[in-house]
């Protein structure tokens, strides 16, 4: 896109970071959005974000209210200079809600409502998608042309990547691990990826993330 004085217009940068591990996460139960706080690694993983991010400027953190993640927000805001009451919390960015089936595994979950049985209270995907983009739209205008952090979930991420790429990287495709960094530009009306699950600064450390889970996240493939 080229503005009628022939610039290009400067682009919104939208990072979003997953949340670090919780016990739920290392037992493999769908969190949803039950507040399950960090565990001792998921505060390592925070830590280690906080370092990755230490020196870089931005104009905005904007934070899930569930504890989990507004440790890692706050973690952050401290490493990048930034007042933890400036951080706007918005609870469009919860994790996707498992209705009657969070805090089990999907052993227990099968039991209870079979399979593919109906799960009384689920967010469908249709519905975090919708509610997932909604709000990114709503920050990218708040902080149009400048940097904004967004501390979010895995179903949160999941659900940004199914629709900026038509499902390519959408729910069941990819696994989102834990304090990784996911960074959308924003140029005009056009969405585009620059990085995606980003987790350069936990490897080689004791707190590399667990690999990608049967459940405990709203990746879980529990769709209807």
């Amino acid at each position: 896109m080229i503005e009628q004085n022939g610039h290009q217009p400067a682009s919104t940068t939208i990072t979003l970071v997953r949340h670090g591990e919780t016990d739920w996460n290392a037992q493999r139960r769908m969190q949803g959005r039950t507040d399950i706080p960090l565990n001792a690694n998921g505060r390592g993983q925070a830590a280690l974000v906080a370092q990755r991010l230490e020196g870089t400027q931005w104009d905005g953190i904007v934070s899930s209210p569930l504890v989990r993640v507004m440790d890692v927000s706050r973690a952050i805001a401290q490493a990048i200079q930034f007042s933890e009451d400036a951080i706007i919390k918005r609870s469009d960015l919860v994790e996707r809600g498992f209705g009657e089936a969070e805090g089990m595994t999907l052993a227990e979950r099968t039991e209870r409502f079979g399979p593919n049985g109906t799960i009384p209270g689920l967010e469908t995907y249709e519905e975090l998608d919708a509610r997932v983009m909604q709000a990114l739209r709503e920050i990218e205008a708040h902080f149009r042309s400048r940097r904004v952090l967004v501390v979010a979930h895995g179903g949160v991420i999941t659900g940004a990547l199914e629709q900026l790429t038509n499902g390519e990287l959408g729910h069941g495709k990819i696994f989102i691990a834990n304090v990784s960094l996911t960074t959308i530009r924003v140029t005009g009306d056009q969405w585009e990826l620059d990085t995606v699950n980003d987790y350069a600064h936990l490897l080689g450390t004791e707190f590399e993330p667990i690999a990608a889970p049967v459940t405990g996240s709203g990746q879980a493939s529990v769709r209807r």
